[in-house]
């Protein structure tokens, strides 16, 4: 595999994690994302805002966030995103937006931590297709530790300030309200789903 010159790409596990063989679903996790996700950490040497149920790195070559307690929910992208810290009452409009954006279909995936205990609080929606959508959990009224939404909309929407593009809501582990945006899609990395054994 050829990593060098891989600039403008994205690594999004969602759709890996819609129905998979579990008996099955660590090997092929690994032998389809394990690769190049070492690599964009490596990459993305920057400054730690971990929770106590998600990784989130920012760096000068992109950002990734990952589970702690499911490494296999990873996103990754290879721009630096705008960050901004807001109060709590600008993060519970940008949650309920988000979450607005995916129920009506302008937003291809959401995903929602809520809490860190066992069994995690968790929300995930992933669209299949336009009228077909894969959900795990539900979501809650209060401030999740995390959210990721995955806007594809036809326009403009005024969370992101483009069609099109990644929005994270992430409470930090001192109780900051963190608002990352990367606007416009990368190539994305689809997995090593042709090799052949």
């Amino acid at each position: 595999m050829r990593m060098e010159g891989m600039d403008g790409f994205e690594v999004n596990t969602d759709s890996a994690l819609v129905n998979p063989d579990w008996e099955a679903f660590a090997s092929e996790h690994n032998r389809r994302f394990g690769l190049v996700i070492s690599y964009l950490k490596s990459r993305i040497r920057g400054k730690a805002y971990d929770n106590q149920a998600m990784k989130l790195r920012i760096g000068r070559q992109g950002f990734y966030s990952q589970s702690k307690r499911f490494p296999a929910a990873f996103f990754g992208d290879t721009v630096p995103p705008e960050v901004a810290f807001v109060s709590s009452e600008e993060a519970q409009a940008a949650v309920w937006e988000a979450s607005a954006l995916y129920r009506s279909g302008e937003a291809q995936s959401l995903t929602c931590v809520y809490s860190e205990v066992e069994p995690q609080d968790v929300f995930f929606g992933y669209r299949v297709a336009t009228s077909e959508r894969y959900e795990f959990g539900m979501m809650r009224v209060g401030l999740p530790l995390h959210l990721r939404v995955m806007i594809d909309a036809e326009e403009s929407v005024e969370l992101l300030g483009a069609p099109c593009g990644v929005l994270i809501y992430h409470r930090t582990s001192k109780g900051q309200h963190m608002i990352l945006k990367a606007s416009g899609r990368r190539q994305p990395f689809h997995g090593f789903e042709e090799l052949v054994d």
